[in-house]
């Protein structure tokens, strides 16, 4: 049944289609995967050598974020030993296990949370301290007991 929640527009070609698992339609899921064949066939003519993000554009003319996509997707992952992918800050290739995010190790570590993390949780560490001071610090009032019980040791 067509429900209008799964209708979405093909984020290739605009087309109207049923939302399955993909976010693109089915024509341009088959024109997908023909280009995904082209690059393998291409990355393995070439041989043992190993091929640029760069060599596959000018060769075949496939628009580079396109190409960098399906990398991202993992549909050229039996040829990504073949790739040579740079990091996309420092400029030197990266090792296999990291290919699919376009960033190296030394970068990654770099521009990650994780050092700063821990001057957040020190922060964090230093505010809870402080606050759990203070209730320490805060003496109730010793004046005459009131009749309404729990207000009677807070200032108004």
């Amino acid at each position: 049944m067509n429900q209008q929640g799964g209708l979405i527009n093909c984020k290739k070609c605009g087309s109207l289609f049923i939302k399955g698992a993909r976010d693109i339609c089915d024509n341009c899921f088959k024109a997908e995967l023909e280009q995904v064949d082209k690059i393998k066939a291409f990355i393995n003519k070439r041989g043992e050598g190993k091929t640029t993000i760069e060599e596959i554009v000018n060769e075949l003319g496939i628009n580079k974020n396109e190409l960098e996509e399906l990398i991202e997707k993992g549909r050229l992952f039996s040829v990504m030993p073949k790739l040579i992918i740079k990091c996309r800050f420092c400029g030197i290739e990266i090792e296999d296990e990291q290919k699919s995010s376009f960033v190296c190790t030394k970068c990654l570590n770099k521009f990650s949370p994780k050092g700063d993390l821990a001057k957040i949780n020190a922060l964090k560490e230093e505010q809870q301290k402080q606050i759990s001071e203070k209730r320490v610090r805060r003496t109730y009032s010793e004046g005459p007991k009131s009749r309404c019980g729990f207000i009677q040791n807070y200032d108004f």
